[in-house]
């Protein structure tokens, strides 16, 4: 029998998904965002002196192989985040997914959990997740947050991640990995997402399929979903960056491109205001539930298609 056959007869045989669509779900999806003509973001006809398009690229597809053994498993997550990041950071010199990884491990876990993808149960098994870790996962996020370094402020409370004692607070206070998403779900879409079960990745995987339906084309579909998640949520990276006002008056300005008939010339000009240099305006966590919504959309098809794009 071939390998691909009987692979195919080991995992799909009534037991869960298939970890290397799993794997690859993840790897396309990063691909596809950072490809994808997003306003403000880092695409493959833009990138920024201190972070390109292909560190997206090689980071992306660098911890598929943290995601194949995660799904495989329903414990430590705390530990498949920091390797992924650890895989990351070999292929790119820059912090260009932490965020995507935070997001694409509880769901590729979750993924492994269910014999097909049903969205109510991946649902389910996400929040099961997220709700059950302990405080070992949080010490080795924060040992993630250390290998990425990303350009983070200190948090309104909490444990800080930059500072030295921080690992200790989480011990001496007994803050799993949940408690800490929850305590800064108030100013961090990632951790609002893992505090209220993805649900604006599950909002996004629902646009790109009535996106995708309409356009038949994945680049627009991408564009809209973008557009329609930051106009209903604003931008927490350009809170902490900026202000709250101005994360808020980034979604007006998206919310008047879809009201305005979604035209090109629209998102070109959003997309100059966003980049030009007295702003750099980044929406980058809503590119980050861009990928994930887009490794729930791609593991749907995966699932209920012989090609999963056409």
């Amino acid at each position: 029998m071939p390998i691909y056959l009987y692979l195919s007869s080991i995992y799909y045989n009534g037991e869960r998904m298939n970890p290397y669509d799993i794997m690859k779900a993840s790897q396309i999806a990063c691909c596809l965002e950072v490809s994808s003509f997003k306003p403000g973001n880092v695409h493959r006809n833009r990138e920024y002196d201190d972070i390109k398009y292909h560190h997206f690229l090689s980071s992306g597809i660098a911890f598929g192989n943290v995601v194949y053994e995660a799904c495989q498993d329903n414990k430590d997550i705390g530990k498949y985040i920091k390797l992924a990041v650890i895989e990351s950071k070999k292929w790119s010199p820059t912090n260009a997914n932490l965020g995507i990884i935070m997001l694409h491990i509880p769901i590729a876990m979750s993924s492994g959990k269910i014999e097909e993808f049903n969205e109510s149960k991946l649902k389910k098994e996400i929040t099961n997740i997220t709700k059950n870790t302990t405080v070992n996962d949080a010490i080795a996020v924060y040992e993630a947050i250390e290998i990425a370094m990303p350009n983070i402020n200190p948090p309104k409370e909490g444990p800080d991640a930059q500072k030295n004692d921080a690992k200790q607070e989480l011990i001496e206070k007994n803050l799993t990995l949940y408690d800490v998403f929850k305590i800064s779900s108030s100013w961090d879409s990632i951790s609002k997402e893992w505090t209220e079960g993805f649900n604006i990745s599950f909002k996004g995987y629902n646009l790109l399929n009535e996106y995708y339906n309409e356009y038949n084309n994945i680049n627009l579909a991408i564009t809209k979903t973008f557009l329609n998640i930051l106009s209903n949520h604003p931008d927490t990276l350009i809170a902490r960056k900026k202000d709250l006002d101005t994360s808020k008056m980034v979604s007006e300005m998206a919310k008047n491109i879809l009201d305005n008939g979604f035209k090109k010339e629209d998102i070109v000009e959003f997309d100059k205001f966003l980049s030009k240099d007295g702003n750099k305006l980044n929406p980058g966590t809503t590119a980050d539930l861009v990928a994930s919504s887009l490794m729930i959309f791609l593991l749907n098809r995966i699932s209920t298609n012989d090609t999963v794009l056409w």
